[in-house]
């Protein structure tokens, strides 16, 4: 099966052609890494967007042209990371960058240099 997704995982594993199923089994690994390799992240090949999650549950939505645009959420369950990266794979980006948006109390615009 060919998919438009990849993932690099923080340990220096990779996988093309990716899954949702994927994305869970890095979900559980990750839980099991230490802080430093403790992040994954997901790209698409034709969009320029890329959600990434550590360890902590800091998720970062990097978009825009040259990637120069980032949100950056603190989640409070793994089961949320999930669900931002089931849109991911759903390709509804502009849902989900709205969902990171309403989320006021822990959500921040980052600028990428």
């Amino acid at each position: 099966m060919t998919t438009d997704f990849w993932i690099e995982k923080g340990w220096g594993d990779s996988i093309e052609n990716a899954t949702f199923e994927d994305v869970k089994t890095a979900i559980k690994e990750t839980i099991q890494m230490d802080e430093e390799h403790g992040a994954f992240w997901v790209g698409h090949l034709e969009n320029e967007y890329i959600l990434e999650v550590d360890k902590d549950l800091d998720l970062f939505f990097v978009y825009g042209q040259a990637q120069e645009e980032q949100l950056k959420i603190k989640l409070p369950s793994w089961q949320d990371a999930e669900h931002f990266f089931k849109l991911y794979f759903d390709e509804e980006f502009e849902r989900l960058k709205s969902e990171i948006e309403l989320r006021p109390h822990s959500y921040k615009r980052l600028q990428n240099e």
